[in-house]
């Protein structure tokens, strides 16, 4: 299988981050917070369009199978 490289990249940058913080969960947690405070707009873009497409997805719900069927040819 063919290794894809974004992948391999993400895993070693996430293992560079837990080594960073001692392989300690609530540090690597704490670290995140704090990386977090940097990218507040960011942020509050992505609520926005996730409310955004939240609502769309509620204009227009999914069909369902009680719904009328068209069939391809008419009844004879």
């Amino acid at each position: 299988m063919k290794k894809d490289i974004a992948i391999e990249e993400i895993r070693a940058v996430r293992h560079q981050m837990s080594a960073e913080c001692g392989h300690d969960i609530n540090r690597y947690f704490a670290m995140l917070r704090e990386e977090e405070k940097q990218f507040q707009e960011q942020i509050q873009r992505g609520k926005e369009l996730t409310a955004r497409l939240k609502l769309e997805r509620e204009k227009y719900p999914e069909k369902t199978d009680d719904s009328p069927v068209l069939r391809a040819k008419p009844k004879s």
